[in-house]
């Protein structure tokens, strides 16, 4: 895996983590989507990295489907699952 995956998966989940932040559902969605992709694409051959990305996308996930009004613990998720990610990075 090349130090360019990284550091787009690195922008990826600073981003994600802005939009969840500031309850824009559009742009968390976008980049939900986004790290999915990548994850697929590059990051399967370490199991340590896909397990917690694989946990990331299902946190981001439930914080899509959550009412706006009930979305903080979820969002906490997120955030902690996303400095995980970054951690094993």
């Amino acid at each position: 895996m090349t130090s360019t995956n990284r550091l787009l998966l690195q922008a990826l989940l600073m981003r994600l983590g802005d939009a969840v932040r500031g309850n824009d559902e559009s742009a968390a969605d976008r980049y939900h989507r986004r790290v999915g992709m990548i994850a697929r694409q590059h990051f399967d051959t370490n199991p340590q990295i896909s397990a917690a990305l694989d946990q990331l996308l299902a946190a981001s996930s439930e914080w899509l489907a959550t009412n706006v009004a009930e979305r903080y613990p979820a969002g906490q998720q997120v955030l902690e699952q996303i400095e995980r990610v970054s951690q094993l990075l």
